[in-house]
């Protein structure tokens, strides 16, 4: 199935893709949902270029290029935190009222449709309802949160996290040694994206080394390194606040069960016993606060506000 194939650890997505494009049986529009940087996106590219290249296959250079003219993705601009109205009705209504000009398809690529705002999802709503016979809508969503109206008028095509011998599998083919493939691979959680973030960083033992750092003096009280640990996030956003969420979800293994082979990171067994004894629920809900945390960044909110959010958060595991 050609760029299909290249789509590792969702076996279960990918037969479902490759039976409708053998089917030739396609619905109006799909749904495909799941964690964050699993590969939604590549699917959703893969899929629509497979069927185009099957119904146009003197288009295989445009679609290289990403200029097929019966191809549209639709993306929250970078100043936006939202999907509006105005970026996904106008260009959807204008790109669907013309025909097919090479392939029987128009395929229309909606990115982070979870971001979409109630008007922007009103006015999607009205062509999900009555699209052209030509027309196939694609809407990438993290965990499917979108109106129910929409869900229930696409197909859904659910996505799970990476294992991680296939993340190691697509790190090593980047170039990255095995070892540090597998380690990345542990750390991402069934992410690819983060496991490419993390075997593309460079001094990631001395970071690692800084984040534990920023954990310790805060647990010990020092209101300064709230303030430090703020601007390391707003500088390394993305990186550092995984780096918080991973070591708060480690010492909370840890002090919760002793057993160190639950642990993402052996070196933050030291570190659990290290910090001072707190109840694990009070650990529980600091992690679950990162974690929330964490996920924002992809709305491109302020990093310093989440930053100064992560380190308040970490202090409220420690000290009431």
């Amino acid at each position: 199935m050609g760029d299909l194939e290249q789509l590792y650890g969702q076996d279960r997505a990918l037969g479902f893709l490759q039976t409708c494009i053998g089917n030739h049986s396609l619905s109006h529009a799909y749904l495909f949902y799941g964690p964050a940087g699993v590969g939604k996106m590549t699917a959703a590219r893969a899929f629509a270029t497979e069927i185009l290249k099957n119904e146009d296959p003197m288009g295989k250079v445009l679609l290289k290029a990403q200029s097929h003219p019966d191809l549209l993705i639709i993306e929250r601009s970078p100043d936006k935190t939202r999907l509006g109205k105005e970026q996904v009705s106008k260009p959807l209504q204008t790109w669907l009222a013309l025909k097919p000009y090479r392939a029987r398809h128009r395929f229309v690529i909606i990115r982070d449709a979870h971001l979409l705002t109630p008007e922007a999802g009103n006015a999607l709503l009205k062509t999900l309802e009555e699209p052209p016979e030509y027309a196939v809508l694609i809407l990438v969503s993290d965990e499917g949160q979108v109106m129910e109206t929409i869900s229930s008028r696409c197909q859904p095509v659910r996505f799970q996290a990476v294992p991680e011998e296939d993340i190691v599998k697509i790190l090593v083919a980047h170039g990255t040694e095995r070892e540090q493939a597998w380690e990345c691979a542990r750390l991402s959680q069934g992410s690819v994206a983060v496991a490419l973030e993390f075997a593309q960083e460079t001094g990631l033992a001395d970071k690692w080394d800084k984040a534990r750092n920023y954990v310790e003096k805060i647990a010990a009280g020092e209101m300064g390194s709230l303030f430090e640990t703020a601007e390391a996030v707003e500088k390394s956003p993305h990186l550092l606040s995984h780096m918080l969420s991973t070591i708060l979800r480690d010492v909370y293994v840890y002090k919760s069960t002793k057993n160190a082979d639950l642990l993402l990171l052996t070196q933050h067994r030291d570190l659990a016993e290290a910090l001072p004894a707190v109840s694990t629920e009070r650990l529980g809900i600091a992690m679950n606060c990162l974690q929330d945390l964490h996920r924002q960044l992809r709305y491109n909110v302020n990093p310093l506000t989440v930053g100064i959010n992560m380190a308040y958060a970490v202090r409220n595991a420690f000290w009431e």
